[in-house]
């Protein structure tokens, strides 16, 4: 990201290679508009259109208004922060129909927000579960991930939630049902013993050895 925006700090009409293939959905002013030379793009995740357009938008905003930029080199800059479908949705603008940041910013809201993630709650996390065959460890990133929506819920439901999944009959389900759980920490510290356990045994599996003793 940080590269393409110095391509347009350093070249005012490297907008058009980036922008668009066969022009750019600004108009001239915009198009035209000088990024500071000094200008770094701080580490922003790129949002895909699934995430919440406020809340990245209001990021974007913050760290443009630090560093003293323009509105209409915001709209410059703005694309370098979109991928997957909001990368697409940007590629489908017709030409010069971008007049300012705020109408930008607008269509940006009007397209995205209806297809943000919304929040869940502690029953929601309840129904994560590990599936058959699914390495621990993946279950584990799979339902944090969730519970990072779940903002209402503190650690003792994401606790039980996390717990509650993982698969029964495992060894770590055995350890819980002996040892019990103190906190989503500690369930995450014992956890990381059987990952390393399942990871071990899978790297077992793909050896030389292991393949040479199956022939």
């Amino acid at each position: 990201m940080n590269q393409v925006v110095q391509q347009l700090v350093m070249n005012k009409t490297s907008h058009i290679d980036y922008d668009r293939r066969n022009g750019t959905p600004f108009i001239n002013r915009i198009a035209m508009a000088e990024i500071p030379r000094k200008f770094k793009m701080a580490v922003l995740p790129n949002i895909t259109g699934r995430e919440d357009p406020i809340s990245h938008a209001n990021k974007f905003e913050i760290q443009m208004d630090i560093q003293n930029v323009s509105e209409d080199a915001q709209c410059r800059i703005f694309p370098t922060t979109l991928s997957d479908a909001a990368q697409e949705w940007y590629f489908k603008f017709p030409l010069a129909n971008i007049v300012s940041w705020e109408r930008f910013v607008k269509e940006f809201y009007g397209q995205f927000y209806a297809s943000r993630i919304h929040p869940i709650d502690a029953n929601q996390l309840i129904d994560i579960r590990q599936k058959e065959g699914e390495p621990l460890k993946d279950y584990i990133q799979r339902f944090m991930r969730a519970a990072t929506w779940a903002k209402s819920v503190g650690d003792e439901g994401k606790m039980m939630g996390i717990t509650a999944g993982v698969q029964h009959q495992s060894p770590l389900w055995s350890n819980l049902r002996k040892n019990g759980v103190k906190s989503t920490q500690d369930f995450l510290d014992r956890a990381d013993k059987y990952i390393k356990l399942e990871e071990a045994i899978a790297n077992e599996g793909k050896s030389p050895k292991a393949d040479q003793g199956t022939k």
